[in-house]
């Protein structure tokens, strides 16, 4: 990043009296540098949940097997859940002797209504009784088969909200099913480097949990939001971790999110006027006004000059005001300086 050209930061000394008679405070200065071509940010994300879909049977019933834990990770078709099946049984063998009583019945009625004895509108009948014995088998049989929850994808098991031998009814929750293809980290991004950070599908981010910073989640840009937060004035970012190391990140835990903006981003995004210095050349007023004390060379004093904070990386933080690449101002000590106060570098000859 590049950083002002600072001589050092200790503040304002005031110098005893020189052999010259040189009676100014000695000032450290910093030379005004325009804002990287290249922006490196870190915040605090969290990760959120994402898609988790609640499963239930599709039958009632009382539970008999519950084959995995909370927390346990599942394939697709995999054994969750099973309830009593032997109702849904007698249930099919019902409905198979019906239908089967009504097949055989309606192949020998055609055989009457072949020879004339039968009628048409009889036949017809008898074979919509038999279509409708031949959809309630199936149905029979698709109950019986619905006795058992089995996973719809890959996942791992966030809820379990039944118990052995306790009825359920059809459609009520039984698991909770976290999709583990996929984790999601939302950013909380403050108004000043929202309205200025240029996001699309190029956007380069990575994350890492606290204190394992040599383990590193590529981030995808997901989704936006153009409102602020109803809890705090910021604007929300979200980023994907695909694959299965996203398997290892729970919901709610917190990350470390790099956010690095290219050359090409900043130029589109317009960073000209902002400028990158010390964070200790920025004092504030008692009316809270940001402000810098630019040197004048060549009156050797130095003015008040309000700024606005953009940011702040590191050590350093980016301004905006009216002040210009190359200007040197007080890099420390500043609550010391006055308008129009006359000061000697600390790098001039005595």
């Amino acid at each position: 990043m590049t950083c002002a050209l600072v001589v050092s930061l200790s503040g304002c000394q005031r110098q005893t009296e020189t052999q010259s008679g040189d009676t100014r405070p000695a000032v450290q200065l910093a030379r005004v540098e325009p804002a990287d071509a290249s922006a490196i940010r870190i915040f605090t994300g969290r990760v959120e949940q994402t898609s988790i879909s609640p499963l239930a049977f599709e039958v009632s019933g009382r539970v008999v097997q519950i084959a995995v834990l909370e927390g346990a990770s599942v394939k697709r078709g995999q054994l969750i859940a099973r309830i009593d099946e032997e109702p849904y049984k007698l249930q099919l063998q019902r409905a198979n002797a019906q239908y089967q009583q009504l097949s055989d019945n309606l192949k020998r009625q055609a055989v009457l209504r072949k020879d004339g004895i039968l009628s048409q509108a009889a036949y017809e009948q008898l074979s919509a009784s038999t279509d409708a014995a031949r959809a309630a088998r199936d149905l029979a049989s698709r109950d019986l088969r619905n006795t058992q929850l089995v996973a719809p994808f890959d996942g791992r098991i966030a809820r379990r909200n039944i118990e052995i031998q306790q009825v359920v009814q059809a459609g009520a929750p039984a698991f909770n099913l976290e999709n583990i293809g996929r984790a999601d980290v939302g950013v909380d991004l403050p108004q000043s480097i929202a309205e200025r950070l240029f996001v699309d599908k190029t956007l380069r981010a990575e994350a890492w949990l606290p204190g394992r910073p040599q383990n590193r989640f590529p981030l995808v840009f997901r989704e936006r939001t153009t409102q602020t937060s109803p809890t705090s004035a910021a604007y929300r970012l979200v980023f994907s971790i695909e694959g299965p190391q996203s398997a290892m990140l729970f919901p709610g835990m917190a990350m470390r999110v790099q956010i690095s903006e290219t050359a090409r981003q900043v130029a589109q995004n317009g960073n000209k006027g902002y400028f990158a210095i010390p964070i200790a050349a920025v004092s504030i007023g008692a009316d809270g006004q940001r402000s810098l004390w630019r040197y004048d060379a060549a009156s050797g004093r130095v003015h008040a000059v309000p700024v606005s904070v953009r940011e702040i990386r590191n050590d350093d933080v980016v301004v905006a005001g009216a002040v210009a690449a190359g200007d040197r101002v007080v890099a420390g000590g500043s609550q010391f300086m006055k308008e129009g106060m006359a000061v000697r570098p600390m790098d001039a000859p005595q």
